[in-house]
This record gives C-alpha cells, sequence and structure tokens, in this order.
C-alpha cells in the first residue's frame, strides 16, 4: 500500500512543528526518517495513525485520505509500535498483544482461533513466547519494546509504523529488530535515531530538519557528507561496507571545532 504525505504541516502550541513536508513512499518500500531531536519525525508519524492531525495538507493511504476515514478502517490499515507502553491494567503480554485485534473484533468479541495464533506467531518471532503470561509492568525496557513490536506485527496490517523502535535495545536485538522488518511483506515507516541503521537496513531515507523536509533517496543519496553536516551538526565519512555495499558513516567533530593537535600538545606541556 502507497502512503503519501500531500504538502502536510502541523501547529502545536501555536508552533508550526512541521511545514509542508510532501513525502510518498511506494508499496512495501521500507523509509528511514531520521533527525535530530525535536525535528518532526513522530509527529509526522502520529499524523499517519491519526494521533495528530494535519494543520494543512493531506495524509493519503493510497488514494484515501486517513483524516475522512473512520478510524476503525485506519486500524486494521497501519499498525503502530510506539514508544509508550500503558501498565495502568497490568495487563499480561499476551493480552497486550492481543489488542491489536480489536478492530478486526464485532462488539465486545472475543478472540478468535486466528487472532491468538497471530499473537502467538507474533511473541515467538521477536522471542517474547516465553514471558506471554507475565504482566508487561513487570518487564525490562527492552522486553517491553519486544511486547511492542509484537503487537504491532499482530496487527497484520499493510502498513507499519516504527517510532524509534530501538530505544532500550541492545545491540543485538537493534540489529535482529531491523532484520524482521525488512523481511516484512509491508510498507514500513521507521522513525531512527541510528543513521547507520538506518543506512545499512532501510530501502529510502527522509531527512526531517526544523520541521521541514531537507533530504530524500536512498541512503547513499540521503546521507552525504553535506546533508548530515548541514542537519546534524557532525563531520562524516560516507564509506562502503565491504560485504553489503551499503554505505557506512563515520562520524567526528565538523570541521571548525575540530582541535589541532599542535594545540593540544601546547596546553599539555604548559
Amino acid at each position: 500500500m502507497r502512503v503519501r504525505f500531500d504538502h502536510v504541516s502541523v501547529s502545536l502550541g501555536g508552533r508550526e512543528v512541521l511545514h509542508d513536508v510532501e513525502l510518498e513512499i511506494h508499496p512495501g518500500r521500507f523509509l528511514g526518517l531520521v533527525g535530530p531531536n525535536g525535528s518532526g519525525k513522530s509527529t509526522l508519524l502520529r499524523t499517519l495513525y491519526r494521533a495528530v492531525a494535519p494543520s494543512s495538507g493531506r495524509v493519503l493511504l493510497d488514494e484515501r485520505d486517513v483524516w475522512r476515514t473512520d478510524r476503525r478502517t485506519v486500524a486494521r490499515t497501519v499498525s503502530v509500535m510506539t514508544q509508550e507502553t500503558s501498565t495502568e491494567f497490568d495487563l499480561t503480554v499476551l493480552d497486550v498483544v492481543l489488542l491489536a485485534r480489536v478492530p478486526f473484533q464485532r462488539g465486545f468479541g472475543r478472540d478468535t482461533d486466528a487472532d491468538l495464533d497471530l499473537a502467538w506467531s507474533a511473541l515467538e518471532r521477536v522471542g517474547a513466547a516465553d514471558v506471554a503470561d507475565r504482566p508487561v509492568g513487570r518487564l525490562s525496557g527492552g522486553q517491553r519494546q519486544r511486547v511492542m513490536l509484537a503487537r504491532a506485527l499482530a496487527a497484520d496490517a499493510p502498513v507499519l509504523v516504527l517510532d524509534e523502535p530501538t530505544n532500550h535495545l541492545d545491540i543485538a536485538f537493534q540489529l535482529e529488530l531491523m532484520r524482521i522488518a525488512t523481511d516484512l511483506d509491508r510498507t514500513i515507516i521507521a522513525a531512527l535515531h541510528d543513521l547507520n541503521l538506518a543506512a545499512t537496513h532501510c530501502d529510502d531515507i527522509a531527512v526531517l530538519d526544523a520541521g521541514r523536509l531537507v533530504a530524500t533517496g536512498t541512503p547513499t543519496e540521503a546521507l552525504t557528507p553535506r546533508v548530515v553536516e548541514d542537519v546534524f551538526g557532525v563531520a562524516v565519512d560516507q564509506l562502503t561496507h565491504p560485504r553489503t555495499g551499503r554505505p557506512v558513516l563515520v562520524f567526528d567533530h565538523p570541521p571548525q571545532t575540530r582541535q589541532d593537535p599542535t594545540d593540544r600538545r601546547d596546553e599539555i606541556n604548559a
């Protein structure tokens, strides 16, 4: 399914946090959304799953406007892994994952065998089946991230949104999560902090800076040294991974703040 942000702007508290974002994600592509903290990544994602309404512009699933579509239909079409985990009711892991199936049920319908199969399959896929009966509130941050990913997978929706999915995860599961995502036959949009994770696993990259889209394209095209330095304030060399052919970014202080080694020696000898 195609996703398109059609000149989307968002104002919150009288301040414009997104400005005229025009971005298209083609069916089956994995797009990494990157940018500094406060650049608008999560806000843009929230316009897609009807958590934040655009001040202007449209968010389209194929040619259907998300904000002219009922919530239930959107929930069946877009599954979401957010950073927040509610433990108010101290639900078990399995119950939390089964919440993904609620939009597909009628009224107060019971979980079907198909719902349970999808939930268990998702838990096994993320390596969390062994904690299925534990209260979510008693899990570590990394375990909760696994559960939130399982819930998003259990929805079995054609569009998957991942909002900073690698937070609280050790490097092994960060790589595993990205591998799981790349193996899915879905349209995926992920807000990511780690530029190398994005460059290694995503088909396309979109770079936001202060609410504006400043670069799009393949990882090689979008994460050029000039873009990275301008947006993130660091110097970077873009290398090529010897095995995968993917870009690898090596960071340093920007040129204007690098200290001449001879200056450092002078300080030591003073």
